[in-house]
């Protein structure tokens, strides 16, 4: 399979070249053509990057994910998070290749009840970043009915193989365990958490799936706090690394049915942590 890719020096764009240049044919977009205002100079470069590439499918994994940025720069998220992807669907929708545009789990902030919540149940998301993502969804899927939106979760990873991570929970959890120093944890925030690389693998089968929406990443239906104690377990870590913390009910719990549908399936968020730690000879330490 020929993938075009953005976002490719970004947390999942990185791991996605790595795990996929193994069996398909990648090609990535310049960074510098996916920042800032979409100025006719821009559009043209990004029309040529596509039809120079003639790719299958283009995944779109370029974004300003920080929410707290979002919330401080709303225009310049909107440019990210919104009018890029339109653009792209509509680039696509002239060239013939299907638009693969990784939205998020925060469509679901705002949702009523605890879930998991399947991709129909009706959305208003609280904050600027899910906003700007629901729109997104909407906006892609009108101009290029056939590209496959993917709500993806919290993700996690470990540094590794000379690619960029952020702090994650794993990370985090990792840390407070060397410096016996406990890790506090929503007992109150409901949500799914995924293995990145899990993610990065099945990009090339979402490629396949009919145009729409599809919860994209693990499930859960316990807390982060609930999530810390069992990869405590898991690692063989102290269960006091991890202590739980009250804050406002929240659920970000997403419902994979309509994927598994269609074959793709993801460890559930308690499990996915093993494959990780096998991935890092974490249990061997």
């Amino acid at each position: 399979m020929r993938l075009l890719l953005t976002g490719a020096t970004g947390f999942l764009g990185s791991r996605a070249v790595s795990v996929l240049r193994e069996r398909h044919t990648v090609t990535t977009i310049p960074s510098a053509l996916v920042r800032g205002d979409l100025t006719p100079a821009r559009l043209d470069a990004l029309r040529a990057a596509i039809a120079d590439a003639a790719p299958d499918a283009l995944v779109h994994t370029a974004a300003i994910a920080d929410m707290g940025y979002a919330e401080q720069h709303p225009d310049e998220s909107q440019q990210a998070n919104v009018a890029l992807p339109l653009a792209l669907a509509r680039l696509c929708a002239a060239q013939g290749c299907r638009l693969v545009h990784c939205s998020s789990d925060q469509v679901y902030n705002g949702c009523e009840g605890s879930g998991p919540f399947m991709e129909d149940v009706p959305l208003a998301p609280r904050n600027t970043y899910g906003r700007q993502k629901r729109a997104s969804e909407t906006l892609v899927l009108d101009a290029a009915p056939d590209s496959v939106c993917l709500r993806l979760s919290w993700m996690y990873d470990l540094p590794g193989w000379g690619l960029p991570t952020h702090a994650n929970l794993i990370t985090n959890l990792l840390k407070a365990a060397a410096r016996k120093q406990p890790l506090s944890l929503y007992a109150t925030d409901l949500r799914g958490i995924t293995y990145a690389r899990a993610v990065a693998e099945r990009l090339p089968a979402a490629c396949a799936l009919p145009g729409g929406a599809y919860n994209f990443g693990s499930e859960s239906a316990g807390s982060v706090w609930q999530t810390g104690v069992r990869w405590c377990e898991v690692l063989r870590l102290p269960p006091e690394t991890v202590q739980p913390v009250q804050g406002t009910p929240r659920s970000l719990c997403m419902d994979g049915a309509r994927l598994r549908a269609h074959g793709i399936t993801f460890d559930d968020t308690a499990e996915g942590i093993a494959r990780l730690a096998q991935d890092y000879g974490l249990l061997g330490l």
